[in-house]
């Protein structure tokens, strides 16, 4: 079983694949087909509850975010400023 960040309590990761995804101005569908791509398992809803803190995301989803949306693993776990 593929290990998980769990964001039940705090949905932080969440809202930041949110806010690299608008950053880079890339629709989910996009990130989906690219995760897909890298062999990791998405659908339309899985993400969009991942985005908003209802599922949580698998370590290998995020190593695979961080290729597509070329950040550091850091930035998915950055607090607002």
């Amino acid at each position: 079983m593929a290990e998980r960040i769990n964001q039940h309590q705090n949905p932080l990761v969440g809202t930041n694949i949110r806010r690299l995804r608008k950053e880079r101005k890339l629709k989910a569908i996009d990130v989906i087909a690219k995760l897909q791509l890298m062999g990791v398992y998405m659908t339309t809803g899985i993400f969009s509850k991942v985005e908003n803190g209802y599922n949580n995301p698998t370590v290998d989803m995020l190593i695979a975010l961080t290729e597509i949306f070329h950040c550091d693993f850091n930035e998915f776990f950055k607090q607002k400023s």
